[in-house]
């Protein structure tokens, strides 16, 4: 077989989106390894030599070999981090995993293979402070937004924006706690009653932005040169008016045509961070204009695969971003 053919799925084994991709390379007759970071040293062996440019072999213990330099694709979908034994001393565990992550990701980040999307693309690419300036920059209707740690900036900004902000997470919504036990931070309505109690917004850099009115809202799925778009009906029910994270089993999808001019800056938005995939998440005002609210550059969309199987070709789309991305000018 053909070394265009041979993937790579960084991963872990928890992640619903990537069997069915796996599955569908596989049956285009893609060579594919699947391994978690988490895995090596422990159970993944790396041994690569710098000959102008880097070969070997990674070899898993169920003794799946792929010889480095034929990689075409890698996509990096989430991997959990590896852990050195607790037997160690503290900063020989931190020494040991250190090592271990630079060693395979540099090896990996110096191959010759198509990413989707490179993990330094993606880590730059959750800034929610830059996302909103870079989609502002774009030509994207962004919400009004403060992120501060001043109790009194809060207070001007409710009144600037008449009672009608909200509070949400600057980096990633939870915080976590004991295994499988996450505690998830929704988005919040700023009530008048909060603002006597804004002390503890010295703690920490906070992000408030004004309401935007909702007549729907919109996850846009881009893989590669492919824009896909769904409807959240989200304003159906009480608990997903303000997050519709909050009750999947409230909302109910349909597909959604974008804007040529939409579909092109969203496009945009996503070169601009190096990235081949994202999921974006818009607002549809009453009067029809779009808002750009968020990126998710590793996010979620497997959930809408399932509910609309017959509808979506997303796991199609990826497997023809990792199998063929010359095909698409990438």
């Amino acid at each position: 077989m053909g070394s265009g053919h041979r993937v790579l799925l960084l991963t872990h084994s928890d992640d619903a989106h990537v069997p069915p991709v796996e599955e569908e390379l596989r049956r285009r007759g893609g060579e594919v390894l699947r391994c978690n970071l988490a895995d090596f040293p422990a159970h993944l062996t790396l041994s690569a030599r710098l000959d102008q440019g880097w070969h070997g072999m990674l070899t898993t213990d169920e003794g799946q070999i792929v010889a480095l330099e034929t990689l075409h694709s890698i996509w990096w979908r989430r991997p959990l981090r590896y852990c050195a034994p607790k037997t160690y001393p503290p900063e020989v565990r931190m020494f040991v995993e250190r090592e271990a992550s630079r060693g395979l990701l540099g090896v990996l980040h110096g191959l010759q293979a198509f990413w989707v999307s490179p993990p330094d693309a993606i880590q730059h690419a959750e800034s929610k402070p830059l996302q909103l300036v870079t989609a502002h920059r774009l030509g994207l209707r962004v919400p009004r937004t403060l992120i501060t740690n001043d109790p009194a900036d809060v207070r001007a900004f409710y009144e600037a924006c008449h009672g009608r902000i909200i509070s949400k997470a600057v980096a990633r919504g939870y915080i976590d706690g004991p295994p499988g036990t996450p505690r998830f931070l929704y988005t919040n309505r700023v009530s008048l009653e909060d603002l006597a109690h804004l002390d503890g917004v010295r703690a920490t850099a906070h992000l408030f932005q004004e309401v935007v009115p909702k007549m729907l809202e919109v996850r846009v799925v881009v893989i590669g040169r492919h824009v896909f778009a769904v409807e959240i009906y989200s304003q159906n029910s009480e608990t997903t008016r303000l997050d519709w994270r909050r009750s999947y089993s409230s909302l109910t999808y349909g597909l959604h045509r974008l804007s040529r001019d939409i579909t092109e800056k969203l496009l945009q938005l996503v070169r601009t961070f190096g990235l081949q995939f994202s999921s974006i998440d818009l607002i549809l005002t009453p009067e029809g204009e779009y808002c750009s609210v968020e990126q998710n550059p590793n996010g979620q969309y497997y959930w809408l695969q399932v509910q609309m199987p017959d509808r979506l070709p997303l796991k199609e789309a990826m497997a023809d971003l990792l199998f063929s991305p010359e095909e698409m000018g990438l």
